[in-house]
């Protein structure tokens, strides 16, 4: 991801095939292949969200590497099929099977890209993450799964049981399952998450002034991967001393939520607005 976009969820780069968008810069046709849904949308939907894009993205990636090790069992003899899963996946990730196949003779393009990655490849994995550890300043804080900035929604014990009026795994049913958990209830029908703030306004709920701890962000349209068409809410979970923040969230239809950090500059965007 790092080679890909630099991180950048909403990373876009033209191309004669019509762009690729995401993380790991996905063309309109492999991000259908796993995300039918919304994918003749521009940007298709989802895609610019993170952790969805993380998601499916993962799901790509692993039917990509079944695909290879058919290739490399069906030639044997081949030089690449000697690679490892792992190289001969970046390579096909980056310009193909086709030149997959013709390996070492693959584009400069391709060379310079392995050469990129090859330290990470290298490198392994690994992960400090404790199993159980938790995040948050809010009571009770949330639970983290080992590895992961998933929220073990079972253990952090969030009531997302009780949110009927919104859609599971949308990002309106883990904020209103989160607040009601931190004992301030949101109304079950403020709508889509952009619509959020105009609506708590509606309601009588506070918002503006200075960021709060349990505070809903409600996103304007497209911003930081937002849904171009339904915005996006999180809660705050922390507030540092830099000023950036801790949100948790939930979108397209995955069933848990997960975390993600917003600079100072990203929280304090007027894209956002604070529902106390």
């Amino acid at each position: 991801m790092k080679q890909e976009s630099g991180f950048r969820p909403d990373a876009y780069a033209d191309d004669s095939n019509g762009g690729t968008w995401g993380l790991l810069q996905m063309n309109r046709s492999v991000w259908r292949g796993v995300h039918p849904e919304g994918a003749d949308q521009t940007p298709p939907e989802g895609i610019t969200a993170p952790m969805v894009h993380a998601h499916y993205g993962g799901i790509y990636l692993k039917n990509r590497l079944a695909g290879i090790k058919q290739l490399k069992a069906a030639h044997p003899g081949m030089p690449f099929a000697e690679l490892d899963d792992l190289t001969a996946l970046v390579i096909a990730h980056n310009a193909g099977e086709s030149n997959l196949m013709r390996y070492p003779d693959i584009p400069n393009t391709t060379k310079r890209y392995l050469d990129n990655v090859k330290p990470a490849i290298d490198a392994g994995g690994g992960c400090s993450a404790t199993a159980g550890r938790t995040i948050g300043k809010l009571t009770p804080p949330l639970v983290i799964r080992s590895g992961t900035l998933n929220v073990d929604v079972a253990a952090t014990g969030t009531p997302v049981g009780k949110i009927t009026t919104y859609a599971t795994g949308q990002c309106t049913w883990w904020a209103a399952a989160r607040r009601l958990q931190i004992g301030k209830p949101v109304d079950g029908y403020m709508g889509d998450g952009w619509m959020w703030a105009s609506s708590a306004r509606k309601i009588g709920y506070p918002t503006g002034g200075g960021i709060q701890l349990g505070d809903v962000a409600s996103f304007a349209k497209g911003y930081l991967g937002a849904s171009a068409d339904y915005g996006h809410v999180a809660i705050v979970e922390e507030i540092k001393d830099d000023g950036s923040i801790v949100v948790s969230e939930s979108g397209g239809g995955l069933p848990y939520a997960w975390l993600r950090t917003l600079t100072k500059e990203q929280a304090n965007n007027p894209s956002i607005t604070y529902i106390h």
